[in-house]
């Protein structure tokens, strides 16, 4: 008989801390779970400052502050956080993750790429998780759900083996793995709100500043050392805030929903069209789009403009979108070393 134990992964990124609470069995197969997700841009002015701001940290520690309670209150036997770019590269990470671990009342493992890539790609991964009990958006929506978990009656490991596209906001990783193991991975510094930050100053961006932000995307592909490509064979999985909200577009859903956009197939020439829509829209009109809040809405042409730049420099035609990733890793891990 499988023993059953609850535990909660937390994914610390760039521009959204994502929670997920699960139970998990001897097999590593997620039979329930909750999520939540929340747009707390704690990278926010990181590219000109070099530094988190107060500001960013207060919404941050909020919000983990709750998620760890509720988790707790949830039954949560152990509990996993991991920070990303965000907290790699901050002249003020030590403090910023002593705050944070104060709030949430549990250490903050600050992630080295190799690290990060290979609990995204076990995520990525993981058994299907059909049931969704909460997938909150927006710095205004801090307040997690209560409740109890939902069931997931699939259990199919959707994705066996290939390779991994993961735009965050303030990096993307390539990771090429076999089963449940990362092989080779690369951190490329090209994330949603870093490459906003740095060149979309208009509403909407202007001709010069797309161009700029294309050219860098493209420099930064074809300086890296040795960037990863995808085999022939390779199943190709798209994770991370960029990739579902491109993906959400795409299926026109007029708010964001998991089990619709779990699984979907993006094709490259569905990602230009929704790349160049998106530049010819304000703020204002791109947050009318019923699957873009405004945070989102903020950073998705930097987003969707590197995805498509990124799949047309690897050859890839298409992808399946996957809502999964990091806190799922982190989750299995914490499942893996039980408390006690």
């Amino acid at each position: 008989m499988a023993s059953i134990q609850r535990v909660a992964g937390f994914d610390i990124g760039t521009n959204s801390l994502r929670v997920l609470i699960a139970d998990i069995d001897n097999l590593s197969r997620i039979v329930a779970g909750m999520r939540l997700g929340f747009a707390v841009r704690l990278g926010e002015g990181l590219f000109s400052t070099g530094r988190v701001s107060e500001v960013a940290l207060e919404r941050t520690a909020r919000v983990l502050g709750k998620s760890t309670l509720l988790a707790r209150r949830l039954g949560a036997s152990r509990m996993l956080a991991g920070a990303t770019h965000a907290l790699r590269v901050a002249a003020n990470s030590a403090e910023i993750v002593a705050a944070l671990e104060e709030a949430g009342g549990l250490p903050v493992n600050v992630l080295t790429p190799e690290e990060e890539a290979y609990y995204v790609y076990t995520g990525a991964l993981s058994d299907a998780f059909s049931a969704v009990s909460s997938e909150a958006t927006g710095v205004s929506s801090d307040k997690p759900a209560t409740g109890g978990l939902e069931g997931t009656n699939r259990a199919d490991g959707a994705f066996g083996g290939g390779f991994v596209i993961d735009i965050g906001g303030g990096s993307t990783s390539l990771i090429k793995g076999s089963g449940t193991g990362t092989v080779q991975s690369r951190v490329l510094p090209l994330g949603s709100v870093t490459l906003t930050e740095r060149f979309l100053k208009h509403d909407p961006p202007s001709s010069e500043e797309l161009q700029a932000l294309g050219d860098h995307v493209l420099a930064e592909l074809s300086k890296a050392q040795a960037v990863l490509l995808p085999e022939a064979q390779d199943s190709i999985t798209g994770v991370g805030g960029a990739v579902t909200s491109i993906a959400a577009v795409s299926l026109g859903l007029q708010q964001y929903e998991s089990r619709r956009v779990e699984g979907h197939i993006l094709g490259r020439e569905e990602i230009e069209r929704c790349a160049q829509r998106l530049s010819k829209l304000t703020l204002e009109e791109r947050e009318q789009i019923g699957a873009l809040q405004r945070r989102r809405a903020e950073i998705a042409i930097a987003g969707v403009f590197t995805l498509s730049l990124l799949l047309c420099h690897l050859n890839v035609r298409r992808l399946t979108v996957s809502t999964r990733g990091l806190r799922y890793g982190l989750a299995l891990e914490a499942a893996a070393h039980p408390a006690g």
